[in-house]
């Protein structure tokens, strides 16, 4: 209170210029039609930044809960047209028209999104962490897929209750089988630690037909991903050392420098597939 009196007495000749300064144009504005129009006019400026600024913070404060509803909404669209595309090739395979489009029960896909929350794709044991865990429903082996199922980001290594660590694409331990578009043969996709944007598609038979900007696509042969998700196209093609098979240089649709957001695919029938493939002696 004394620091505030002596304050008040050092510098009460300015105090009371600005209160004259005040009350002059406070009189001036009350006064006169032009200097109150002025006035109002500066007023509502000033106003309108304020609010400007205050609703664009309130904005971005409440980005992130509007973003997590609508990679929500995308995961469920991704079940969705993922249970569609197999009704449509099951017609296809029985040549008629029926389509059967039932609620979200019995999807054999569902999708939990997440967000990265720490990565490393600058070496070569390259590995991704999500904010999402067995308390979410993620368990290894699950695939992780960029938003829109557009290019495969790598497969969940573990996870406890909060979080999962996922061997990304960029991992000379991930393995995927996969296939040129629209070709019924495939092969395991790996990354050769060269270069971030290509990951090599080995062991494709001589024949198969692979073309530059050919797609290339999940092979469905796993329980991990659908089929028909899109990897990359076809850069170019090389004799492997068994003549048998070609390999393939891919240049990968995702590029895991820039997203942020993920969706970890769901097979609701993994298990019964497993069970019955390892009764039958076909698993490990």
């Amino acid at each position: 209170m004394r620091n505030l009196i002596n304050f008040i007495v050092k510098n009460i000749h300015w105090l009371f210029f600005l209160f004259l300064i005040f009350i002059s144009t406070l009189l001036i504005v009350n006064n006169n039609e032009y200097q109150r129009s002025k006035y109002l006019s500066l007023e509502n400026e000033i106003v309108g930044k304020i609010y400007a600024i205050t609703n664009n913070i309130s904005s971005y404060v409440g980005l992130r809960s509007t973003n997590e509803e609508l990679m929500r909404y995308i995961a469920t669209l991704e079940s969705r047209v993922q249970f569609i595309e197999s009704q449509l090739k099951e017609v296809e395979l029985r040549n008629d028209s029926t389509l059967f489009l039932p609620d979200s029960v019995g999807l054999p896909y569902d999708f939990i999104p997440a967000r990265i929350i720490n990565k490393n794709i600058t070496g070569v044991e390259n590995f991704i962490t999500l904010n999402k865990g067995s308390r979410h429903g993620v368990k290894a082996d699950m695939g992780v897929l960029g938003t829109s199922s557009y290019g495969v980001v790598g497969i969940v290594l573990s996870a406890n209750a909060n979080f999962s660590t996922v061997i990304p694409v960029l991992n000379p331990k991930f393995k995927l089988s996969c296939k040129i578009k629209n070709s019924a043969y495939s092969g395991p996709l790996v990354w050769d630690h060269q270069d971030i944007r290509y990951a090599i598609l080995e062991e494709l038979p001589r024949h198969v037909e692979a073309n530059p900007g050919d797609t290339v696509v999940t092979s469905g042969y796993s329980a991990i991903f659908p089929e028909g998700i899109a990897i990359g196209t076809v850069e170019s093609s090389k004799k492997e050392k068994n003549d048998n098979f070609n390999s393939v240089k891919i240049k990968l649709f995702i590029n895991l420098g820039d997203i942020n957001h993920v969706l970890i695919v769901k097979n609701n029938y993994r298990d019964e597939q497993l069970n019955l493939e390892k009764r039958n002696g076909n698993v490990n």
